[in-house]
């Protein structure tokens, strides 16, 4: 890595705070980084990314679960240390979710990618993935996104709140519910009739983030609001959250992350999201969006964004 120019290398991430990535151009070949901090983007051509996608997975420690777009073939990209892992290859082609628990450099460390009716797993040093099955405590159709905490994973499989936690029990993966009482109550206004929803693990605490959308005639769904609701386990409910203090909230497509950012530039309470190829920050103070174009060299099409951190 010492011989590689630097526009092949990105930017030096930091974990106290996340980068926009953006993958754009011809078989993504492009990426920009943009500092959120300094409202500045880094144009960049790494080859380990080019002709790749970053697969629909709860990723952290710095890592991404990458599919090459012709081979279908999976790594896994460290963007700190540049270190990439080549994974066994898998027959079927189309996935539910991927999670990586714990880094690679842990030896509890494994890989999981969900399908429709079992699991492939992984473990560093690994010839092959091994298929498991798993048992699920509600009706399940898909992971509509998943958040690993201390160890833990745990996925939200209804929009209406149900999320379940992963028990590891040779040989089945058993998904129990954690919740059974009250689900969470949307005021959706007129209009208001789509949503994405996505777990947050917050300073302990489990979060259910609802991105509500204004209906449109046009091409795409935009934002008009955020609803948030915390788990309280005492009370086996959700609780409505008008306000999550000096913390942020950085929403993926498919996952969403919150951190204590301390720095001026980063808006606290606060939700920051992507829409089209703008940045938006959703104020929980006063209810207001607000956007800005982080690089106007990405085209409107064929751009995939996601958050990262060191």
């Amino acid at each position: 890595m010492e011989d590689r120019v630097g526009y092949s290398l990105p930017p030096s991430l930091c974990q106290s705070r996340p980068w926009l990535m953006i993958s754009h151009g011809q078989d993504a070949q492009r990426q920009t980084f943009f500092d959120i901090s300094k409202n500045y983007y880094y144009s960049k051509i790494i080859p380990e990314l080019c002709d790749k996608g970053i697969c629909r997975s709860c990723s952290s420690y710095g890592w991404l679960v990458l599919r090459d777009y012709t081979s279908h073939d999976c790594s896994l990209l460290n963007l700190v240390s540049m270190e990439m892992i080549e994974l066994p290859p898998i027959e079927y082609s189309t996935s539910e979710y991927c999670i990586l628990w714990l880094p690679p450099s842990d030896p509890n460390s494994h890989l999981l990618v969900v399908f429709k009716d079992f699991l492939m797993l992984w473990r560093p040093g690994d010839a092959e993935f091994v298929r498991k099955e798993f048992l699920f405590d509600v009706e399940f159709n898909s992971f509509l996104t998943v958040t690993v905490d201390e160890g833990n994973i745990y996925a939200l499989v209804t929009p209406h709140g149900d999320i379940v936690k992963a028990d590891f029990k040779d040989p089945i993966v058993h998904f129990k519910k954690l919740i059974n009482g009250e689900k969470p109550s949307l005021g959706l206004q007129e209009g208001q009739v789509f949503y994405d929803c996505y777990l947050v693990e917050s300073n302990g605490e489990m979060l259910l983030v609802y991105k509500i959308y204004s209906a449109s005639f046009l091409s795409y769904k935009v934002v008009s609001t955020f609803e948030i609701f915390r788990l309280d386990y005492s009370k086996d409910a959700w609780i409505e959250v008008k306000d999550i203090g000096e913390r942020t909230i950085f929403l993926s497509e498919y996952q969403g992350r919150s951190s204590l950012v301390s720095n001026p530039q980063v808006k606290t309470n606060s939700i920051y999201f992507t829409q089209r190829r703008h940045l938006c920050i959703f104020d929980l103070d006063d209810q207001s969006i607000e956007l800005s174009l982080p690089c106007p060299n990405v085209s409107k099409s064929n751009s995939a964004f996601c958050w990262i951190w060191g």
